[in-house]
């Protein structure tokens, strides 16, 4: 069922539109749903959360790209046949436990940065 909308018609001179579209660019909205949000005093969305989810995106592509390196160390001691030494193997080992290690650090640093933005939600236990 579709709804009626209703338009308003406002005017703006260049410099109140140009203040208009840097406040809401900052929180990443439609000029209608920014002026919408204000105008009934519903909640903006906080600038900061987007740096936030930026850098958890960040974390979690540095977290896939260790598990690719990971699963490349792996394959190279499956496709070694005995032609590494064992020290060889020893540090390729050493360096999957690492990465595996390094991956830990991110999810909880990932998971600090998402619960620190969204601080009403609930940690998994």
């Amino acid at each position: 069922m579709a709804t009626a909308r209703h338009r308003i018609k406002v005017s703006y001179t260049d410099e109140e539109l140009a203040q208009l579209d840097a406040q809401r660019n900052q929180v990443r909205l439609s000029r209608s749903e920014f002026l919408r949000r204000i105008s009934l005093g519903h909640h903006l969305p906080d600038a900061n959360e987007f740096a936030g989810m930026a850098a958890i995106g960040d974390l979690l592509s540095v977290n896939a790209d260790l598990a690719r390196v990971g699963n490349l160390l792996k394959l190279a001691i499956d496709e070694a046949d005995g032609q590494f030494g064992a020290p060889m193997l020893a540090r390729i080992e050493e360096l999957v436990l690492e990465t595996r290690n390094t991956q830990t650090a991110i999810l909880g640093k990932v998971e600090d940065l998402h619960f620190e933005i969204h601080p009403r939600r609930k940690r998994r236990t």
